[in-house]
């Protein structure tokens, strides 16, 4: 997993160095821009996930009251997108609801109306740069970044038929870079903040003609902003009585929290300025719904500042020229607080390595309390610039997409705000069932102000026949049972359908019937090799990387604590497992210099056809600890049917995407649809560092198996097989008898035919066959 990224004064100074030195090459680039550089690991690459995909995603995220409903990291949206940035929405005339996220070249577009089935749209191109930031007016996306290009418009009047056209990069003015841009759609105005003009202040750009924006007055008298909310204030606000109809621009510029009354862009004017105790770098901020309430984010305090936790404070701004600070809030974690934004009194933080924080500040503004949240940077929760850039939750669905540095886009649903819901979560969904019927599944049901019907509730069955409809039967308190029915031996699938006493229908998975749970129909699994690596049951290492006793694969009981990216544990809790170089905390045991193998004994399976293989493995190559070449490197899975006289891939993890950044994974595979079913069946995981990466491996908990279907027993009157019962039955009876045919004949089983076997037939005719 990831961890937490550690360095020497002396190294931390020779990074920074090196950093500041490419900084400075990055027109725009201040202040803290730098030290972002020094936490880069690479992004983390993968195909499109989305909700009832059964691979969990880097081992599955952990979260509180939010469902992922799909996953897109950086690479889906063009090959030179390395990694993510802001993200902002839009919402077309039609209704549909489109994600934009930004990427290091350039915006990416994604339809998100069907969240579960995200589809990206377009791609606009854009400079090459580690900061970029979008905005919307109207049915324009006007795109900025530290890279260049001035503004670029692009048109989003065609989305819904999956256009959306680059008007021009206008660089008016003298305008190129600029480190955000700043909306006010009541108003229809455009600011941008950062820039190389106007003293890197808060910058009015003029939208008389929309596709054309240019340089235009602006607030530039407090020097350089690095982000503003800018709003229209009406009489009814707070301080509306002297403010009343003027536009109000809210400045995060770097040491205070700076107002100022921009209505005239040409004739801008200053409200407040204030600082505060503790302050590192007044980073982003964004006002209460009523407008009591400015909360603001300082992005250095956590890491080099006066705080040990994620911090935001609240600045009473009833009296614009006299704004207060009032008070903190804090998630407890350590990790650095970003972007956030505010919708119906609950506040949406996106605090990098801790990802979506969500906060209800409607009960006690001054003390809001934490009520769901979702990690997208699985393995550490320290204070550095990796993980959730920003967030967007202002659309109509509800859903809230994230951005997150290395891993792209998520698109959530906070569960904990949907106050009218059935919650069903599955209990009991077996993995083999038998093909006689009679096993169980239990799901359970939560009513969240509505009622089940219980009449309603269901499960649909298919074991490739055509669907079955299952009712379900009330168990225990909140929970249904359902009784599987008869299958042929095989596969099967099913899901299930819950409505409320009002019609709306909750399935479980919740994609369903696209996303289903599954079973294996058999009579048993037949087990030939289990090995938990308690002894040595023939194991063979070899390779070329590490020494005897460093690096190279090794039956242990994992004796570090992840922060170099090992297993702190085995997978099976039974002690011992097979690591990549076994050591004390912290200690730097990792794969070196070539590649260590580990191959297992030989075995037969020549009268297993259906033979599979299944283990936990592990594998870290995200350079925890290190920073050293996260990202490239590989672990291959390999099957031999020859004794290893050749290899097929079994699995490649990594170099990015699920299963890469840590974790113990299930992964089980059926031999014969890599290699035949030999008496010479061999596998082999190897894992490589060529380049001087952090690489730590692990396997644990391997097995053979092949499931096990047997045949019903034959109903021995229905002696051709035709599935009824006839004199065509007696007729074959007679003739195996008089013929001598024990398999047709002997009915009761003793090995000769007498009487008895005539006299078994006659009975088992006339009590006829199930």
């Amino acid at each position: 997993m990831n961890q937490t990224r550690t360095r020497t004064p002396a190294v931390r100074s020779i990074v920074a160095c090196t950093a500041l030195s490419l900084a400075a090459g990055l027109t725009g680039a201040h202040d803290e821009d730098w030290r972002k550089l020094l936490d880069k690991i690479g992004a983390v690459e993968g195909p499109i996930w989305t909700l009832g995909d059964p691979v969990a995603r880097d081992g599955g995220f952990a979260s509180s009251g939010i469902t992922c409903l799909a996953h897109l990291p950086p690479n889906n949206f063009s090959a030179g997108s390395a990694e993510a940035q802001d993200c902002w929405g839009y919402v077309s005339g039609s209704g549909r609801e489109y994600a934009i996220i930004c990427l290091s070249n350039g915006f990416g577009f994604v339809e998100i109306t069907d969240p579960i089935n995200p589809v990206i749209i377009d791609f606009v191109s854009g400079a090459n740069s580690g900061w970029h930031d979008v905005k919307v007016i109207g049915t324009y996306a006007y795109g900025v970044s530290e890279g260049g290009l001035g503004t670029q418009v692009m048109d989003l009047a065609d989305i819904d038929n999956g256009n959306v056209t680059l008007v021009r990069n206008a660089q008016n003015g003298g305008h190129s870079t600029s480190h955000n841009i700043i909306a006010n759609p009541e108003a229809g105005t455009l600011w941008v903040c950062g820039a190389n003009i106007g003293n890197g202040g808060l910058v009015h750009m003029s939208l008389a003609n929309p596709e054309n924006p240019v340089p235009s007055g602006g607030f530039t008298a407090d020097g350089y902003t690095h982000d503003a909310q800018v709003v229209s204030y009406k009489a009814s606000d707070p301080d509306g009585a002297q403010h009343g109809g003027r536009e109000i621009a809210f400045c995060a510029n770097e040491d205070t929290v700076t107002i100022a009354d921009v209505t005239n862009p040409a004739s801008t004017f200053q409200l407040a300025r204030r600082s505060y105790s503790g302050s590192a770098y007044t980073h982003q901020l964004w006002l209460s719904e009523d407008r009591q309430y400015l909360y603001m984010n300082d992005e250095l305090d956590e890491a080099y500042g006066t705080v040990s936790t994620t911090t935001t404070r609240i600045f009473d701004v009833s009296n614009l020229d006299n704004p207060v600070l009032v008070g903190t809030f804090s998630t407890g974690l350590p990790s650095i607080d970003h972007n956030l934004y505010i919708r119906d009194g609950y506040i949406y933080m996106a605090n990098y390595r801790t990802g979506l924080r969500v906060f209800d500040a409607n009960t006690d503004p001054l003390n809001p309390t934490e009520v769901a949240w979702f990690d997208t940077f699985p393995g550490s929760d320290s204070a550095s610039f990796n993980g959730a850039w920003s967030n967007y939750p202002f659309f109509p669905s509800g859903n809230v997409i994230v951005s997150d540095i290395e891993r792209g886009l998520f698109v959530l649903q906070i569960d904990v705000l949907d106050l009218e819901r059935l919650d069903l979560s599955a209990e009991t969904t077996p993995e083999m069932i038998s093909p006689n019927g009679g096993d169980v599944a239990t799901i359970g049901v939560t009513e969240v102000n509505l009622t089940v019907d219980a009449s309603s509730v269901e499960m649909i069955f298919d074991d490739g026949s055509g669907p079955v409809t299952v009712s379900g039967s009330a168990g225990a308190p909140g929970e249904y049972d359902f009784v599987f029915p008869t299958a042929d031996c095989g596969g099967a699938t099913y899901y299930f359908n819950v409505s409320d006493t009002l019609g709306e229908t909750f399935t479980l998975p919740a994609t369903a019937p696209v996303a289903t749970f599954s079973s294996v129909v058999a009579d048993s699994a037949n087990t030939t090799f289990a090995d938990n690596f308690q002894s040595n049951m023939g194991w063979a290492v070899s390779g070329d990387a590490g020494s005897a006793s460093v690096g190279r694969w090794e039956r242990a009981n994992p004796g570090g604590d992840g922060s170099r990216g090992d297993p702190a544990d085995d997978a099976d809790g039974s002690g011992l497992c097979y690591i990549t170089g076994n050591g004390g905390p912290g200690s730097n045991t990792d794969v070196d210099g070539g590649n260590t193998i580990l191959t297992s004994p030989a075995f037969d399976l020549s009268a297993m056809p259906d033979a599979n293989v299944t283990y936990m493995r592990w594998y870290d190559n995200t350079g925890s600890g290190t920073g050293g070449n996260p990202g490239i490197e590989t672990l291959e899975v390999q099957i031999s049917d020859n004794n290893g006289g050749s290899w097929s891939p079994l699995e490649t993890v990594g170099p990015n995407g699920g299963g890469a950044s840590g974790g113990w994974v299930e992964a089980t595979y059926r031999v014969a649809d890599f290699v035949s079913t030999t008496s010479a069946v061999r596998v082999r995981f190897i894992a490589s560092d060529d380049i001087g990466a952090v690489i730590e491996a692990g396997v644990d908990a391997f097995e053979v198996f092949e499931f096990v279907c047997n045949p019903a027993p034959m109903c021995f009157a229905d002696c051709d097989g035709s599935g009824g019962l006839n004199i065509d039955d007696v007729d074959c009876f007679v003739a195996g008898f008089v013929g001598g045919d024990l398999g047709i004949a002997d009915c009761d089983g003793n090995g000769s035919l007498n009487i008895d076997d005539v006299d078994c037939f006659v009975a088992a005719f006339v009590a006829g066959c199930p």
